[in-house]
């Protein structure tokens, strides 16, 4: 009876001291990279999942890189970072056998504006004459040839000149050095506010008419299939912050302005109305926008179109798609 007891003790001694270990020894959290191109309402996901403690609720301490695709597409492949939300600019890099994944979209219909001098009323009027984007290859670029495509009009007869941030892009327009310029909502609201834009309107809205995949998350293979636990965690905590800014507004556009050294609420509040708009319901995007999508890319790489790989060595849905099912299934909800 002596030994039995004294076995039981110590048992209970032994899970006594378990249970008040402090969490963060019993399951340290790891350590990732992600690249955010921007801080604006576009990657509002990623902000909220960090500040609502989706990301930590995984086990996952995130860091935010702020660089473009120029430079994390480079860092994607390096393994300096473990995800970029410049899935766009991973697909010229997959297109040219990069051994990358975009496994989730946001947007699949860009709310871009083409902004024209008053001469230019048409997409037609374009003809023989550049758009100003901010980086050649850019979604800018290739939702203008899209829309250019779309009316018929051949892509290749309109130029393109890369301007750089929006403030170059505005001066360009209001110069008269270009005549048409396309911009987010954000940053066509930012330069109203401070009076630029007074000599342009806008000649097309890219918004329903132009489908893309404008909007996502990129990661390596050797991160989706050589560890899916993490690929899963990282997309649970997005998916979870994608829940949250469709339903609370105000909370969301706090959060983003949080990560901007100068905020302009009115700027950011518009741009998130457009967001949640054409947000996709699921995160992913149908096989013909992708497609066509890949086309453009491909044209502008003078890529054979027998040479386009197939969808599923570009998109990776597998598990956006799990995630979405099995929060459905236990009807988890954003709280604030």
């Amino acid at each position: 009876m002596t030994i039995k007891r004294g076995f039981a003790t110590a048992v209970l001694l032994l899970l006594i001291a378990f249970a008040t270990q402090p969490l963060s020894a019993a399951q340290p959290m790891q350590k990732i990279k992600l690249t955010v191109p921007s801080v604006e309402a576009s990657d509002t996901a990623y902000f909220v999942a960090a500040q609502k403690g989706y990301f930590a609720a995984e086990g996952l301490d995130v860091e935010f890189v702020f660089a473009g695709g120029g430079t994390a597409t480079p860092a994607l492949l390096s393994g300096t970072v473990d995800g970029s939300a410049s899935g766009a600019a991973a697909l010229t890099a997959i297109l040219r056998g990069a051994p990358l994944r975009v496994i989730l979209v946001f947007t699949d219909s860009p709310t871009f504006k083409l902004w024209g001098t008053s001469d230019i009323h048409t997409l037609a009027d374009l003809k023989g004459k550049s758009v100003g984007v901010a980086t050649r290859g850019d979604t800018f670029e290739i939702a203008t040839r899209l829309a250019l495509a779309g009316a018929g009009i051949p892509p290749d007869s309109v130029g393109f000149t890369p301007l750089g941030f929006a403030s170059g892009i505005g001066a360009a327009i209001e110069s008269g050095a270009l005549p048409a310029v396309v911009l987010s909502t954000a940053s066509a609201v930012k330069m109203q506010d401070l009076g630029q834009l007074k000599k342009a309107h806008v000649v097309a809205d890219y918004y329903g008419k132009v489908h893309m995949p404008w909007n996502g998350l990129a990661v390596s293979e050797k991160l989706l299939y050589g560890d899916p636990a993490l690929a899963k965690k990282i997309v649970r905590a997005i998916v979870k912050g994608a829940r949250y800014m469709r339903v609370f507004k105000s909370e969301a556009v706090a959060m983003v302005g949080k990560y901007q050294q100068t905020t302009n609420a009115h700027a950011t509040a518009l741009d998130y109305d457009e967001l949640v708009r054409a947000l996709t319901p699921d995160l992913t995007s149908k096989d013909e926008f992708l497609e066509s999508d890949l086309g453009v890319r491909a044209a502008m790489l003078n890529m054979p179109s027998d040479q386009i790989p197939p969808l599923d060595k570009v998109y990776d849905f597998a598990i956006v798609r799990a995630v979405n099912a099995e929060l459905n299934a236990s009807h988890w909800k954003p709280v604030r």
